[in-house]
């Protein structure tokens, strides 16, 4: 089962899953032009491994925890910066508590690195896709799936999650006329977004939720809408070689 996260050619949605550690410390940004850039912010996120809260706090109480994040990043923007100088992109509230921005000039970043409850800055780069190998490169036929009950039934149950160019849920690889049940609704909180593409009966038993992040590739002018599509869809192919290996 595979929750697809499209992104485009922007690294934004990976720290999103709180891949922080492929990125270095940004110390002295280097500034030309509007960018985008990470703002990662001194309070607790949703899920900590730094306190005790994560083990008490409900989901009801989780959902009112990630709108105050996201509200008080909206007043802190607010409360430093001109309007109009930037634009909040998004706010990530689960495993880190930060945001995307859009800005305008060097004086406006200068302003968010010595704001107080700011922890670190980072900038958006674009990443180069790299080709896919084979399961066999993996040593997934002979040394995983013979272990786990064979190519048919290995991993059922277990929900992949897959951050890539999208996902095309028209290849066989991802029909949902699978022997697999349905997955357990009350424990996958994912989404399933539908667009362009990609109805919502996309999504099925074997994906079971796809959601794409493109507004910082769109603020950035990276965004070409005679190549690129506003939804989960894979136009350009990578997605969809990959997933179906794992």
């Amino acid at each position: 089962m595979y929750s697809s996260f499209k992104i485009n050619t922007s690294l934004m949605a990976l720290l999103s899953t709180a891949l922080l550690t492929y990125l270095t410390t940004t110390t002295n940004l280097l500034f030309a032009g509007a960018k985008v850039f990470m703002v990662l912010m001194e309070e607790e996120p949703t899920l900590s491994l730094t306190t005790k809260e994560k083990y008490h706090r409900s989901d009801k109480d989780s959902i009112v925890y990630k709108k105050k994040i996201s509200s008080s990043h909206t007043t802190f923007l607010e409360s430093v910066l001109q309007k109009g100088s930037y634009t909040k992109l998004y706010s990530y509230t689960h495993l880190l508590n930060g945001f995307a921005v859009h800005v305008t000039s060097e004086e406006v970043l200068s302003i968010l690195q010595n704001a107080t409850g700011v922890r670190s800055i980072h900038e958006d780069v674009k990443i180069e896709k790299l080709t896919t190998h084979s399961p066999d490169f993996l040593g997934i036929p002979a040394g995983v799936w013979p272990r786990l009950g064979g190519a048919e039934s290995s991993g059922e149950g277990v929900v992949i999650g897959f951050i890539d160019t999208g996902i095309n849920p028209y290849h066989p690889s991802f029909m949902g006329h699978s022997s697999l049940g349905f997955l357990n609704s009350t424990k996958f909180k994912g989404k399933c977004i539908s667009g362009e593409k990609f109805p919502s009966t996309a999504c099925n038993r074997k994906i079971v939720g796809a959601q794409y992040f493109a507004h910082a590739a769109i603020a950035n002018g990276d965004f070409n809408a005679t190549r690129d599509i506003a939804s989960p869809y894979d136009a350009d192919g990578h997605g969809r070689q990959v997933m179906p290996i794992q």
